[in-house]
């Protein structure tokens, strides 16, 4: 593939956070048809991107959130500078905003202001900028005793969310359905999240995603995307998602949060409710690298590479089309846990599981990362079963 970038001289080196995840793979791949020389920090050899044709080197690190992570983030960045650093979770890059100051010159990284990631991290204060730009929010209230849920349930009405009141760490959503229901699901919200919970009022409709690259409060690239499956089915990440080709609606709103915040780097917006003017409720912005990225690379818009093109100093070329529509499966990053579920929809999920029309994960010239995707999934089992226990 040829670079979109207008700079001369040979692509650099690059290291990528989160093998663990369903969409760091797909980073990697990318990154290497680009040319880059790619680096993978993993906490397990399990990780399915580990054994990807794309990865040079992988580095055992700790799991983000560690008390070590952040030296042996440093430590490895240090030891491949120069390098192009890539946070993928939210663990990641709450690490490299903490060593803000502490890397190399030679260690290049696209994080926003310190201000802005902190807005885009609290739910409360994105919510309250969303209002100031005329953004429909769902009404929602943080919460800290049991009392103060069954209050929320009775405020906002069922089923009510509790989520965590931060984007970072663990993501956890629960919905209480009736009254007997919110102690339960409101101890779920509060282990998971450290304490720090925030009820929500539920909003109606389908999911829908605005992503983007920006540099230095500039929009470079964009896709928006919609949820067609999510795992837990009551809600979650993207088990099957689609990219919205013209949505004028979801690109307003989306850029008009990532304008005000002078963003810098990738973020995705997230959205909730039906493409009509007014009629979409923001949810949250996710400060890093989303789960369903994999629909953008199928779509042909290059988040990952044309990031570290910028970070190389070389400038983009101007988008040369509207990206295409595309659907994107993920068997084993949920799909097939949403068809066992969901009886209903097992028939479309296998559909979309065998159609050559529909992307997937596996490459017939890098397999090696399907067999531990399949592992990956068969030891989420009991996860799965719980998750579904608590959410049904």
């Amino acid at each position: 593939m040829v670079p979109s970038s207008a700079s001369t001289g040979p692509p650099g080196r690059v290291l990528v956070t989160d093998g663990e995840f369903k969409h760091t793979l797909g980073i990697v791949r990318q990154l290497a048809r680009r040319g880059h020389e790619v680096h993978l920090l993993a906490s397990s050899s399990a990780a399915p991107a580990v054994h990807s044709r794309a990865v040079r080197r992988w580095h055992r690190s700790p799991a983000p959130g560690a008390p070590d992570y952040d030296a042996r983030l440093l430590e490895v960045a240090r030891s491949l500078a120069p390098v192009s650093l890539l946070p993928v979770g939210n663990g990641a890059v709450a690490a490299a905003d903490r060593l803000r100051g502490r890397f190399p010159s030679e260690v290049r990284v696209a994080l926003p202001s310190c201000e802005s990631l902190a807005v885009a991290n609290d739910k409360e204060r994105t919510a309250e900028l969303a209002r100031r730009l005329g953004l429909r929010t769902p009404r929602e209230r943080r919460i800290a005793s049991l009392e103060e849920a069954q209050a929320a349930w009775r405020e906002l009405g069922a089923p009510l969310v509790l989520k965590s009141a931060r984007e970072e760490g663990v993501k956890t959503v629960r919905y209480a359905r009736a009254e007997a229901g919110v102690p339960a699901a409101f101890e779920a919200a509060r282990t998971a999240s450290g304490g720090a919970v925030l009820a929500q009022e539920y909003i109606a409709g389908e999911g829908y995603g605005f992503s983007a690259l920006y540099w230095n409060g500039v929009l470079q690239r964009s896709l928006m995307h919609r949820r067609v499956r999510e795992w837990p089915p009551s809600g979650g990440t993207s088990a099957c998602a689609e990219s919205v080709p013209d949505a004028p609606a979801l690109a307003q709103a989306g850029a008009a949060l990532l304008d005000a915040l002078r963003w810098h780097g990738v973020a995705m917006v997230e959205f909730k409710g039906a493409l009509a003017p007014g009629a979409l409720a923001l949810i949250e912005i996710n400060a890093k690298f989303w789960g369903s990225h994999d629909v953008a690379l199928a779509a042909g818009v290059d988040f990952p590479g044309d990031l570290v093109a910028l970070l190389e100093g070389r400038t983009l070329a101007p988008a040369q089309a509207p990206p295409k529509a595309v659907r994107f499966a993920w068997p084993f990053g949920g799909d097939l846990w949403h068809g066992l579920f969901r009886p209903a929809s097992l028939p479309a999920v296998l559909r979309d599981a065998l159609s050559p029309a529909v992307g997937h994960s596996w490459r017939l010239d890098d397999l090696s990362p399907l067999v531990f995707e399949i592992a990956q999934w068969a030891r989420s089992a009991p996860g799965a079963w719980r998750e579904q226990r608590m959410t049904r």
